[in-house]
């Protein structure tokens, strides 16, 4: 029999969604939960790359602060706002998300999870072993069917040494899509492996679809294992400035500007141009 809890999917206002997961008592400000009476194994940092999709994160934040809870994890939420005016970045506000987390507080284990993907199972834990963790493997809107073989987004958790063998993602892809292909071929490059979660069924939530720009996504992951030492964790001084961090009661909120010209920059220094590209 498959388990499918029930997804929490009102949606409250924020002071609602405070009150319902009595964030005065079981979370510090920043969104960090300690379970009482025991220790936890390794203390998980869950980044949320996000723009404009606050219904989303809403739904996201009320299932998944209660599901980590269930399971006695020692975990904080940061949610990595990318700020307006230049196109979202995902791998980019993920690694972002990474390092500044890593600069606050010391963490174990990281889940990197879509704003708009929720688990169907309690006991999809976000633990990290040796090995990276697919979560969201079948999703609800793909008939729970697993779409290709090397398919590695939407939830993903890293153990600190891997994700930093692979360099984290690149810094190099705007809009939808494509940065977690190149993230595959990283793994690959470095011949490391991946296991899928036992429960890797979630709900997908709704939410209006980015643009993707194929001709462009190609350019760039051409040369991906090419360029995967000198493109991520280590290449990302002067591609984003961190404009705020505030503790909110279920998250903490990176706030950041990305700079947009020097990412075209690095582009070109792989001889990669997309000026022209349709």
């Amino acid at each position: 029999m498959i388990e499918k809890r029930r997804i929490l999917n009102e949606t409250l206002k924020w002071l609602d969604l405070e009150k319902t997961l009595n964030a005065s008592t079981t979370l510090v400000p920043g969104g960090y939960h300690r379970p009482v009476g025991c220790a936890s194994a390794q203390r998980l940092a869950v980044i949320i790359p996000y723009r404009d999709r606050e219904e989303n994160l809403k739904i996201l934040l009320n299932n998944l602060h209660r599901v980590l809870q269930k399971q006695q994890a020692e975990y904080a939420i940061f949610v990595v706002e990318q700020e307006s005016g230049t196109p979202f970045n995902r791998g980019l506000i993920k690694n972002i998300g990474y390092l500044e987390a890593q600069a606050l507080c010391h963490f174990d284990c990281f889940t990197f999870h879509d704003v708009d993907l929720v688990t169907e199972s309690e006991r999809n834990t976000y633990m990290c072993g040796t090995l990276a963790v697919h979560h969201a493997r079948r999703l609800n809107t793909w008939n729970y069917r697993v779409l290709y073989t090397f398919l590695f987004g939407g939830v993903l958790t890293f153990n600190e040494t891997y994700f930093s063998t692979i360099n984290g993602y690149s810094n190099l892809y705007f809009m939808w899509g494509a940065e977690d292909d190149d993230l595959f071929e990283r793994m690959r490059k470095k011949q490391l492996r991946f296991v899928a979660s036992k429960y890797p069924r979630y709900t997908a939530l709704n939410h209006e679809r980015e643009p993707r720009h194929p001709k462009e996504k190609m350019k760039i992951y051409a040369n991906s294992s090419q360029r995967m030492d000198t493109d991520g964790l280590n290449s990302m001084g002067r591609l984003y400035q961190v404009i705020s961090v505030d503790y909110k009661p279920l998250y903490t909120r990176i706030y950041v500007s990305v700079n947009q010209t020097e990412i075209y920059n690095q582009l070109k220094r792989y001889g990669i141009s997309l000026l022209n590209t349709k």
